[in-house]
This record gives structure tokens, C-alpha cells and sequence, in this order.
């Protein structure tokens, strides 16, 4: 069994136009992106899914692997999974789908989230969830999670959950976006219809849910940074200057 990882990446953001080509310490963010992953002890691969050819162009120059797919893909899991057609994959491999905007990306990140799945055959899909702070939990760019008892998710929304502020009930969550699917799982996840919550939501994994497939969320310990727009940027560049994993890829780069 496989670990591959595939990061989604396009120009057209809306917030940010270009943001995985955006320098971060004169790095593309996309670079930082994939060099991390390939630090995490797990992973077996790492390509990069792509419908831009400056994008293309650019992680080809860095050695990457890459994958063109059709512009019209909007959601991270299905680019990743037009791309894994093009690969040769077994059925059980597990495909990480991380965003490429997360420069700052934890490679034990990935590691929490595909151990459930190498333990256990019958998961089929996971995300990473963290406890969100009074800011996240009121941002609707911030993907909130409420779970069962047995950690597999009941809903994904970008209002506040839970919202009962007269007494307290349940923890406050966040999406990770670190998506671990079977492969097989994945395409089968592809040609699924669109999902009524999904399309209000605007959250990928709700077709999932609606559909009656588990899915199950890893709390996860680590902090990340995505970027969605210029001052996001800037403060992660500021936090990759003091960054424990930057120094070790960084420093290769600059020996070849």
C-alpha cells in the first residue's frame, strides 16, 4: 500500500490571483508546499494537480511531478482524483489531498492523518479538525466540524458551531485541509452528484456526507497558516523565518 499525496493548485483565486505561484522567502508557495510533504515519514510520492500551464511550467522547473486537469474543477478532491486517473494506483492506495496554500504545512500533520487508515481498511476518508478560537469560529472562511461520539462527522458548515452561547455545549472545530481518501474511494467520490448542503456550504466533503458515506475527523495538535489573501502572506513568510522545517529543504535547494 501507496501514500501518495496530491496538492491541488490553480491561478484564478479569487482573493489572491496566482497565490500558488505567490514568493514566500523568494520560494513559490506551491514549492514550500510539496517540499514539506515529501518531509513527512509515510509519504511515499508527492505531484502536484494542476489546469494552469504556469503552473505546470514552474513545478516541472523545481522536479516536481504534475498533472494537467480541466479548468472547470472547482473543488481541491475532485482535481486530485482527475489527476490519479493518470496514474497507475491500486485500489487501496491512500491519496492525501493537501491544499496548496498551506505553506506552512506539518509533516506530522500528515502522518496524524493516513495512520487511522493504514490501521484500519475500512475508512475510507478523513480530514484533519483542530479547535478553532473565538476568531476562526466566527469567520466563514473557516470550515466548522461537529462530530458523533465516534469522531465521524455529522456536519460541515461555515456558520458558528455549536452556536448555543448561553451554555456551553460540545467543542468548537475547525477543518484541516489535509483529506486522505482511499483511491478507490476517490473516484468513486468523483462521479458522485452534487449534494444540496454541499453546494449552499460550499464545503467539498459534505457530498460525502450527504451521500452516506463516514467520514472520519483526526483532531490535530498542529498549527498551520493558509493563505487566501496578500496579508496572509506576509504573515507566513514572517512565520516561515523562524520555521523548525524551512532551514532543511531551503538549504539543499541552495547546494545543488
Amino acid at each position: 500500500m501507496k501514500v501518495v499525496i496530491g496538492i491541488p493548485a490553480r491561478m484564478g483565486s479569487s482573493r489572491l490571483p496566482g497565490k500558488p505561484l505567490a514568493k514566500i522567502l523568494g520560494m513559490p508557495m506551491v514549492e514550500h508546499v510539496y517540499r514539506r510533504c515529501l518531509l513527512a515519514e509515510s509519504v511515499d510520492e508527492v505531484f502536484i494537480a494542476t489546469c494552469d500551464q504556469e503552473i505546470l511550467d514552474t513545478v516541472q522547473a523545481f522536479g516536481a511531478k504534475a498533472y494537467m486537469t480541466r479548468k472547470d474543477i472547482e473543488r481541491p478532491g475532485l482535481r486530485v482524483a482527475e489527476a490519479c486517473r493518470q496514474k497507475q494506483l491500486d485500489d487501496d492506495d491512500i491519496v492525501v489531498v493537501v491544499q496548496g496554500d498551506e505553506p506552512l504545512v506539518h509533516p506530522g500533520m500528515i502522518d496524524l492523518a493516513v495512520r487511522p487508515m493504514l490501521e484500519d481498511p475500512a475508512i475510507q476518508l478523513i480530514t484533519l479538525v483542530a479547535d478553532a478560537n473565538e476568531a476562526e469560529w466566527r469567520d466563514p472562511n473557516e470550515v466548522k466540524v461537529v462530530t458523533d461520539l465516534k469522531q465521524d462527522i455529522l456536519f460541515m458548515t461555515r456558520s458558528p458551531v455549536p452556536s448555543n452561547e448561553w451554555k456551553w455545549v460540545g467543542p468548537r472545530l475547525k477543518q484541516v485541509a489535509i483529506m486522505p481518501f482511499r483511491k478507490k474511494f476517490l473516484l468513486q467520490f468523483q462521479a458522485m452528484a452534487p449534494t444540496p448542503y454541499e453546494i449552499a456550504e460550499q464545503v467539498e466533503l459534505l457530498r460525502a456526507v450527504e451521500h452516506g458515506v463516514k467520514v472520519r475527523a483526526v483532531k490535530s495538535p498542529y498549527q498551520s497558516i493558509s493563505v487566501d489573501t496578500e496579508p496572509d502572506r506576509v504573515e507566513a513568510e514572517a512565520a516561515m523565518r523562524k520555521d523548525e522545517f524551512y532551514p532543511r529543504y531551503a538549504r539543499r535547494e541552495e547546494e545543488k
